[in-house]
């Protein structure tokens, strides 16, 4: 429809991750409310507590102005007099070479400004003024042992060297109750304070009254909406505090002027919340409130912000990976997602560290432009979190995506390594052990790696260039042998996979083959066996039978042998290994080819020790072995000849063999490794019966039995020994129990 906006699943997938974005922009907004905004007290607080006079703070407040009363009275008591500060005021005495020497306030108040003690505006003490006695000097040249000092008038000396010090230790020390002096009488000043207090101390006709509000009765200050009252009568406190120092009783108790137990003392104190005057308690009220406000704004916005964040991401991860089409289930995978997950990782905590180093940089940058930033810590923190989080959300989504298509182990890192290594090991295997490549393989890359470690932590430690130039050598070096090793290993694998592959080929494709003429050629066969049956007259059609029954049956034995021998040299031949005698098995071979042999005018001649020579084999391809090897004798050896065969042991290697000996009747110019070929045989001229198979057959099924054959030629002289393992004498035993 015209006017109509279609939103596809990219723009919606945008769309949220800007949303994302801007919330997380709002939480961080939210956060720097709360932190900068309320930083008195936790976000919470101020919403439980509707005002400042509920508060927490306000209580606390209270408490300490409470306390400090009783500083006032103590020190107003000190260093007054008539209600002024008595700078004549004896404040210490001293034994000075056995001398007792009095010091008044204003000598020492005079002797530490010589050390360059002063009073700043907030009347605290700062000792880096400047000074015509250094310190060196009044520790060296005043010694003096205080026997009294004013400000602490429970102090007795407990031994004739207590109380040593220096003359600019005590005017420090002093200076430091006086500086006290000068806070807590500003701080309860009755011009510009919302806290008000009495404290009258009576004993006969003798009253004492510590107030800041000599205009305000007891009465006047109780009915104070805060207020605190008690009297030595009872000891009971009426206060409309939730708290109150524990120490109160004791406190009034302790600086009661009168020496007399039967002095009293009655205690008011209180606060006016409307806060009229601009004290430390209306600022704190206006403080209190506009962080209240705050706060609630801030919590407002982190929930609410925090909840679309949720949202969102919630989206996101349900999204990713989908394509438009609800039908479409196929997760779609973007060209960063091929990364190994393992670098993914590794990247993110790269740039978590640079954003971390970068931050304050950026921040410094700020602050040499616009000038001092107050809570820097916080904008360095925001801004270090924005960008890890601007990397975080494509990582974790395309850690997701790859966990949609199940490529998370597929595609780590550690899973190609996992498969290097495996075919590392699979190819090592070909020169030795399993165990050998393990070795080979783990050991050194360990020993490397610790060295590696070692190396790194004493660069890190010790900033020794030498070992971080060793470890990246030895990294290097490493890394070079792997390669290499790995290189030959595969190398050698593949050709070696490939020669067996070309084998199988070779094999399956005879076997196929042979399978597939095996159907026609029993056609053949039988049809020629119904022809020779029929009575045909013609002596020339009778002959071309003869010739093609001749062939046919060669060609029926050439695919029989092309199968076995494909089944021998492949290890597709099932071996049943049992106990056989070697004489029985020839010596009846041997009668079996009897009429051969003489057909072919050769005399078997056999030779075998009197005992049984037990070997371990398979009967029936130890008989095709013989036979073929029998067949060979028949086909080549020399008419009017004899042939030797020969059982021999030998009790070192425990192996058994025959040897079967005879001359052949055309020149041997072959090898005997050719001769075990397949297809090639003795009569070049290829004018025998035979299919050049025997022989390889008969190999390939020795070594399947774990003997060996072996072909000797020595002008015509052929000689060919199947050499196979004894049977164990205890596993005869056994069997025949």
């Amino acid at each position: 429809m015209p006017g109509v906006i279609i939103i596809t699943n990219n723009m919606k997938k945008t769309i949220t991750a800007i949303i994302n974005f801007t919330s997380i922009l709002m939480i961080i907004f939210s956060i720097g409310m709360l932190t900068l905004g309320a930083a008195e007290g936790s976000a919470l607080e101020f919403i439980r507590q509707p005002n400042y006079v509920q508060s927490s703070s306000y209580e606390a407040k209270a408490n300490h102005m409470i306390t400090d009363i009783f500083d006032y009275v103590q020190l107003t008591d000190i260093f007054e007099q008539d209600g002024k500060l008595n700078l004549g005021l004896i404040i210490a005495q001293a034994d000075v070479q056995g001398q007792n020497v009095s010091y008044s306030l204003d000598y020492l108040i005079q002797y530490a400004r010589s050390m360059g003690y002063y009073f700043d505006a907030w009347n605290q003490l700062q000792t880096n003024g400047t000074r015509t006695i250094s310190k060196e000097e009044d520790e060296l040249n005043h010694q003096i042992i205080v026997q009294y000092r004013a400000y602490l008038p429970n102090y007795k000396q407990s031994s004739p060297t207590d109380g040593q010090m220096s003359l600019g230790s005590l005017a420090e020390e002093a200076l430091t109750y006086l500086a006290r002096y000068y806070a807590v009488k500003s701080e309860f000043s009755n011009d510009s304070t919302n806290f008000f207090f009495n404290i009258t101390y009576t004993s006969k006709n003798s009253k004492v009254i510590f107030t800041n509000a000599p205009n305000l009765s007891e009465n006047d200050i109780r009915n104070l909406p805060s207020y605190a009252y008690s009297d030595s009568t009872s000891l009971e406190v009426s206060t409309s505090f939730k708290n109150l120092p524990q120490n109160l009783i004791p406190l009034l108790q302790a600086r009661n002027p009168f020496d007399s137990d039967k002095s009293q003392y009655h205690f008011s104190v209180g606060i006016d919340t409307s806060f009229p005057y601009a004290d430390s308690f209306q600022k704190n009220a206006e403080l209190y409130n506009n962080h209240r406000t705050t706060s609630v704004v801030g919590l407002t916005i982190l929930f609410i912000s925090a909840l679309i964040s949720l949202v969102s991401i919630g989206f996101l991860i349900l999204w990713t990976g989908h394509g438009s089409d609800i039908t479409d289930t196929k997760i779609h995978l973007y060209k960063a997602d091929d990364f190994p997950i393992e670098c993914v990782i590794a990247t993110f905590l790269i740039w978590a560290v640079f954003t971390g180093l970068l931050s304050p940089t950026l921040i410094e940058s700020v602050e040499r432009i616009i000038g001092t930033v107050p809570d820097s810590y916080f904008f360095e923190s925001s801004l270090s979190f924005l960008l890890k989080y601007i990397v975080f959300v494509p990582m974790a989504l395309s850690i997701i995506r790859n966990y949609k298509a199940d490529r998370i182990w597929k595609n780590s890192l550690l899973k190609k390594i996992y498969d290097i290594f495996g075919y590392y090991v699979h190819s090592a295997e070909r020169t030795g052990s399993k165990l050998f490549s393990y070795i080979l393989f783990v050991l050194p890359n360990l020993f490397a790696i610790i060295m590696i470690v070692m190396l790194f932590i004493n660069f890190f430690t010790q900033e020794s260039l030498k070992s971080f130039l060793a470890a990246v050598a030895i990294l290097i070096i490493i890394m070079a042998i792997d390669f290499y090793t790995w290189n030959i290993s595969t190398g050698l694998s593949k050709a070696v996979d490939e020669q067996v592959r070309s084998e199988r080929l070779k094999a399956d494709l005879i076997t196929n083959v042979s399978h597939d003429l095996k159907t026609p050629l029993t056609s053949i066969i039988s049809y020629v066996d119904l022809m020779k049956r029929e009575e045909i007259d013609n002596p020339r059609v009778q002959e071309y039978l003869k010739v093609l029954d001749q062939k046919s049956t060669r060609l029926k034995t050439l695919t029989e042998d092309l199968v076995e021998a494909s089944k021998a040299s492949s290890g597709n031949v099932k071996i049943d290994f049992a106990d056989i005698n070697y004489n029985e098995i020839v010596e009846q071979a041997l009668g079996e080819f009897e009429d051969k042999t003489n057909a072919s005018h050769l005399e078997m001649i056999l030779n075998y020790p009197d005992h049984p020579v037990m070997i371990r084999a398979d009967g029936r391809h130890l008989w095709r072995v013989i036979e073929n090897l029998l067949n060979n004798c028949c086909k080549y050896a020399l008419r009017d000849s004899r042939v030797y065969v020969d059982i021999k042991e030998d009790e070192e290697s425990g192996t058994a063999s025959c040897t079967i000996k005879n001359i052949s009747s055309r020149p041997l110019n072959i090898s005997p490794e050719e001769l075990t070929e397949r297809f090639v045989r003795g009569d070049v001229s290829r004018t025998t019966e035979g299919s050049g198979l025997g022989l390889s057959i008969a190999k390939s099924l020795t070594k399947l039995m774990n003997g060996e054959l072996v072909i000797t030629i020595d002008g015509d002289l052929y000689k060919v020994s199947v050499i196979l393992k004894k049977a164990v004498k205890e596993a005869n035993d056994k069997d025949n129990v």
